[in-house]
């Protein structure tokens, strides 16, 4: 069996997921801003910020996890109201009777979808949370090593803070385009499959052959590592891109 045309579960749900994240980045961008300005936070990442930016995180996958199982319940619901043995049969009387007007997608296949955006979302998001944890532990460590040693962190620092963010960020944003990769197959949609092998190719050249740019504002300078900013961008506008596509290109997704 189809939802009606006029539902969009999925897009919905990646785009309330999106905005959360967006919202999240931007407060603790903020707060580490607002930190800095005040003297508060060193140059090198501070403990207490960083135990600070673990309790939005946790709110964020719990928030994350409420919407898709909002949406699961809906989805069972609406489907519990068909017998399971006459669902196939509706299917095709829906798509005898409404033709191009029908959903893209049956419900089962929605709620499939659901299912590995919420492994994502969640499950390898939660993995990402705590490697992102030991990674800034290690990273903070050795450029404390570097202090010690050289009384700066210095260009070999900065050159290895720059390749070592894309083993940073590849775990999730693998996730993240196999999600959207899945969503294209199953939607068979080359657009979206494109997409996905652009933005991996982005990803691969910035991580193994671009340097780090500093940029100068009011008297500070600030490394942006070009996978770092692939990734971010990826995982809030990227995703809002994906939601608003689905939802406007198709019926009932």
């Amino acid at each position: 069996m189809y939802f009606s045309p006029k539902k969009h579960i999925l897009s919905n749900v990646l785009l309330f997921v999106a905005m959360l994240r967006l919202i999240a980045a931007a407060v603790s961008l903020a707060v580490r801003l607002i930190m800095r300005r005040g003297g508060i936070l060193p140059d090198l990442a501070d403990e207490t910020l960083a135990r600070m930016q673990l309790v939005p995180a946790a709110a964020v996958l719990l928030i994350t996890a409420l919407i898709f199982l909002t949406a699961l319940i809906e989805i069972g619901r609406n489907l519990r109201v068909i017998p399971k043995e006459e669902r196939q049969e509706l299917a095709r009387l829906q798509e005898e009777t409404f033709g191009e007007r029908n959903a893209a997608l049956p419900a089962e296949t929605v709620r499939k979808l659901l299912l590995i955006w919420l492994a994502i979302l969640v499950g390898a998001q939660s993995m990402y949370d705590l490697s992102a944890e030991i990674y800034r532990r290690f990273v903070t460590g050795l450029a404390r090593a570097f202090i010690d040693a050289t009384g700066s962190t210095g260009s070999a620092y900065a050159s290895f803070y720059n390749l070592s963010h894309g083993f940073k960020y590849q775990g999730m944003l693998i996730a993240l385009l196999l999600g959207a990769a899945m969503t294209g197959i199953f939607l068979a949609d080359r657009i979206l499959i494109a997409a996905v092998v652009l933005v991996a190719g982005l990803f691969m050249i910035s991580a193994a052959g671009m340097e780090m740019y500093t940029l100068p504002v009011m008297g500070r300078a600030y490394g942006i590592v070009w996978s770092s900013v692939i990734f971010h961008f990826m995982e809030t506008i990227g995703l809002i891109a994906v939601a608003c596509y689905l939802r406007v290109k198709y019926h009932g997704v």
